[in-house]
């Protein structure tokens, strides 16, 4: 498995899949659940809406959140912005490291 495929499946599927899950609970939550009692002596029906409603919105913002993200990277890579490209590799142990451009570092 390569580390692009993971990379996808962690940054992009997995959020969206809780966030479909939570939406799904919420919905199941609102429409299955039976409260009785009361709290303080007022009714519970109220928050279960609220809860319901609550939960329904982190979904929606996670799955669209993730999806905004994932529309961004793909269209960077399409155009080939070099904000997209990959860094350049770390010198090996043989190589002196590129100190050019930086201020701090003090040359012999």
């Amino acid at each position: 498995m390569n580390l692009e495929r993971v990379r996808s499946v962690l940054g992009v599927w997995a959020p969206m899949t809780i966030g479909l899950f939570i939406i799904v609970t919420s919905l199941s939550f609102y429409f299955t659940a039976t409260l009785t009692g009361n709290v303080l002596s007022g009714d519970l029906e109220p928050w279960r809406l609220i809860c319901s409603a609550g939960a329904f919105f982190v979904g929606g913002l996670l799955i669209f959140s993730t999806y905004g993200r994932y529309t961004k990277t793909k269209e960077r890579r399409r155009k080939g912005s070099p904000e997209a490209s990959h860094p350049a590799p770390a010198p090996s142990r043989d190589e002196e490291p590129d100190y050019e451009g930086d201020p701090d570092h003090e040359k012999d």
